[in-house]
């Protein structure tokens, strides 16, 4: 039976260029990461935070043709930007904002970044980029996952 609290947490490691050495994406009760919990760990890791938000789910090149997969990479790609932006203080970042910070360090030349994610904004970023075919469907269908 899936929980009825779907926010899911979002932990990411930058350098000190703002490079991203790191990330996972997992629900907030159940521990489970969201599809695989660093899904674009390999193709983002190495970019700088500037470069990350300036990819969009318009021009994202997927690394698969499953649509389940596909719905994956778009909520992490835009969980990660909203994680960033938080970050660097483009949005908000409080406990009633979609994206609520819970712990920033600066440890061993690195900066750690937690933060808690409300589903729907990445539900709802994803359909209005238009790259997946129902993504209420699709939503349902990852729900679990």
């Amino acid at each position: 039976m899936p929980c009825s609290d779907v926010t899911e947490v979002l932990s990411l490691r930058l350098d000190e260029g703002e490079h991203l050495l790191s990330y996972t994406l997992h629900k907030r009760t159940c521990g489970r990461g969201v599809g695989d919990s660093g899904l674009l760990a390999g193709r983002l890791s190495g970019k700088t935070a500037a470069e990350i938000l300036e990819l969009s789910g318009e021009t994202w090149e997927f690394g698969t043709t499953d649509e389940v997969e596909q719905f994956l990479e778009l909520k992490h790609l835009f969980g990660l930007q909203a994680g960033l932006r938080a970050l660097l203080g483009q949005e908000a970042a409080g406990a009633s904002d979609p994206v609520s910070a819970s712990r920033v360090a600066f440890e061993e030349q690195e900066l750690l970044f937690e933060a808690e994610l409300s589903v729907d904004i990445l539900t709802e970023r994803i359909e209005s980029c238009g790259r997946c075919k129902g993504c209420a469907s699709l939503a349902k269908k990852v729900a679990s996952v």
